[in-house]
This record gives structure tokens, sequence and C-alpha cells, in this order.
């Protein structure tokens, strides 16, 4: 018995030492350093970044052989009030050993190292999410959890953004692109549209090219100004632009009154996504729940929102034909920039999002599937 305890005991210590090995040379990738290797992911960190609990982040970074660069907020919902912040809702921690990170760009979308992509080449600073704030937040917020002891949420995307920014200005040779592309989806297309100015202003002025895809973004609530200021202590003049129910109408809007026909403004999302669809709902009454009520709710979002968008000379992308998960309500998928789907034309726009996204990069602007926002389900 002795003898078999003690072959396990070095057997475990193997496994283990293995699997940190891994971690330690696969997973984990190294910290970024001056100068760095093209084509080589990095890991970005500093003292002051720090997911929701407290606890350290980190983004990500590859060097490319272009002179282009993507910024990529992913998503993972969202935390306005006590409810949402004891409920977790949102992606709270960085996730052990780079899970998150390694999903987003290996699963086949615009972040990952697709062969062939219009995007292959260009630089990538990606921030993976863990702070239920849209990327925007720098203050704390208090909360009595389910057990009756009081917490603190950390919003500190705008911090962890902000440190992140400068870190890959001060090493990495990125600073004068001829594109810039910011996107995201879901909480991340809403940084993308909240953030997109600080990035132009304080990083890619000069970028010959400029654009915002939002990918699957659009929730409309009267009090995003409060609880961006509020709540999340979002930068006055970020949560200043806040005016309205629609938050991402309100950014994109503003972006093209201060630049003009100087940067292409995209904006994409599925006819009956399920899960905005569920957000809405909770923000309309309290229910975190869907059914197909909720789905013609959203659709019909979508519907009176179009125009709107068409006045700020918003591109648009509308689809469908991808189900909610394996739900068989007619509900349609939430977001597709993370997807391999990004990349394939949808039969009815004869054109995939990627494809018309990087006709935007190249000045060529089109509508695809407006339409559908008028179908019948």
């Amino acid at each position: 018995m002795r003898k078999a305890l003690k072959i396990f005991g070095i057997l475990l210590a193997v496994i283990l030492g293995i699997a940190l090995l891994i971690y330690l040379f696969v997973l984990q990738y190294p910290r970024l350093k001056k100068n760095p290797a093209i084509g080589k992911w990095y890991r970005v960190a500093d003292s002051g970044m720090k997911d929701s609990e407290g606890n350290s982040y980190h983004a990500l970074f590859r060097k490319g052989s272009e002179n282009k660069v993507m910024i990529y907020f992913a998503g993972g919902g969202v935390s306005i009030n006590e409810e949402t912040a004891r409920d977790d809702t949102y992606n709270t921690r960085m996730v052990w050993p780079d899970i998150l990170a390694n999903v987003t760009m290996n699963m086949g979308g615009l972040a990952s190292d697709v062969e062939g992509s219009p995007f292959e080449n260009w630089s990538i600073i990606l921030f993976p999410y863990a702070t239920g704030d849209f990327h925007a937040g720098t203050g704390e917020f208090h909360y009595i959890d389910h057990d009756g002891k009081e917490k603190i949420l950390y919003h500190n995307g705008y911090v962890n953004y902000t440190q992140t920014m400068r870190k890959i200005m001060e090493l990495a040779g990125v600073n004068d692109p001829e594109a810039v592309v910011v996107t995201g989806y879901s909480a991340g297309g809403f940084a993308a549209a909240l953030l997109a100015d600080d990035i132009f202003t304080n990083y890619f002025p000069d970028a010959a090219s400029k654009n915002v895809l939002v990918d699957a973004s659009l929730l409309l609530y009267d009090h995003w100004h409060t609880v961006a200021a509020d709540v999340w202590q979002t930068p006055k003049e970020i949560a200043d632009r806040l005016t309205s129910n629609n938050l991402t109408l309100d950014c994109l809007s503003a972006l093209r009154k201060k630049y003009g026909e100087d940067i292409h403004l995209l904006f994409d999302c599925s006819t009956r996504d399920g899960d905005l669809a569920k957000v809405q709902n909770y923000l309309d009454t309290g229910v975190m729940d869907v059914t197909e009520k909720e789905a013609d709710r959203y659709q019909q979002i979508l519907r009176d929102t179009i125009p709107q968008f068409k006045e700020a000379d918003v591109s648009l992308f509308i689809w469908d034909g991808v189900a909610w998960y394996d739900d068989p309500r007619n509900m349609t998928a939430h977001t597709i920039i993370a997807t391999p789907a990004v990349w394939v034309p949808f039969p009815e726009q004869n054109q995939s999002v990627s494809g018309w996204l990087a006709d935007a990069v190249d000045g060529h602007l089109k509508d695809y599937g407006l339409h559908l926002a008028e179908k019948q389900y």
C-alpha cells in the first residue's frame, strides 16, 4: 500500500510538473518587451491593472508585419447595479490560464491567426473582459453579496485599457499606423463605441483609415449616463456623450460629428439576438429571461434604430440564419466577429462580415441585409 501511494505521488508530481510547463511555455504568453517579434503573442500587464475582484489583469498583443492595427475588445455581459454585481452576469476575473484569451484568439474569429485573412498581418491589441463595465470604468462599486458581506467590484476597465495602450506605445513600435480598426463584440462592442474617440485622439490621430465596428451591441436603457458616471466612474468626457437611452447610437453619432467623413462607422447584429433580447428584458422589467416575445421586442428595436444609424451615416450589416445556441425558438445568434462565421459569406447578402469590414477599411462602405429587420419569423 505504501509503495502504491509512493508511485501515485510520483505520477501526480510528474503530471503537475507537465501542467506547469504547459502553462508557462504554451498557454501563458511571455510579457511584452521592447521591439517584440513579429507574429508572436505577448501579455501586457502593469501594477494598476486588475480584474473586478482586484486580482491581476493583462491584455494581449501581437505585432504584425503590416503598418496596421486592430484594437479588439472582448465581451461578456455587464454590471449596472447591486443585483448584477451579486449575480455575476459578466466575466469577473482573468480565468487561469489565459483561457478566455486563448478561446477568443483561437476560435477562428477576427483576432485569430487565420491564414488568408485580410487582417492576417495586422498588429492586434486584445482586451479580455473582466470588469463588468464595458471596459470603461475607473471606480470601486461597493455592494452586499448573497451572504450579507460587503464586497467591492473593481470597475477598472478604462484603467486597464489606458495602461495597456501606454505600454504598447512605449515598447511595440505601432505609434503611426496607416489603418486602425477599433472593434469588439457584445460588451466589447459597446467598448469599441465608447473608447474609439479616446483611441484616435490619444494614440492614433494620424491614421489615414479610421474604422469602428460594433458587433451585436444594442440595448436601450434610460440610465446609461448614470451607470457610466456613478457606477463605473467612466471618465466624464466619455460618460457625457451618453444623452439618450441608446449608448451605441450616442457614441457613433458623436464620432460622426467630430470626425465627419474621416471615419468609417459600422454596426452589425442578428435580427433576433437571443442574448441581447434577454438583457433588454432585464433592463425593461428586471427579469433576466427570454421568450419569443422578447425576441419580437428586440427585432422591433433594431427596426426602429436602423434609420437613426443611417442618419449618423453608419454602415450596417444585418444577418440571420445562425440559431441562438441550440434553442429551437425563433431567436438568432449573439455576435459574429469572435466566430468562424465572420469569414463566411451569407447567401442572401453574398458577403461576409469580414469582407464588409475589409472593404470599409479601403473606403468602400455598403449596407447589407436591412430588409431582414422586417422579416416575419
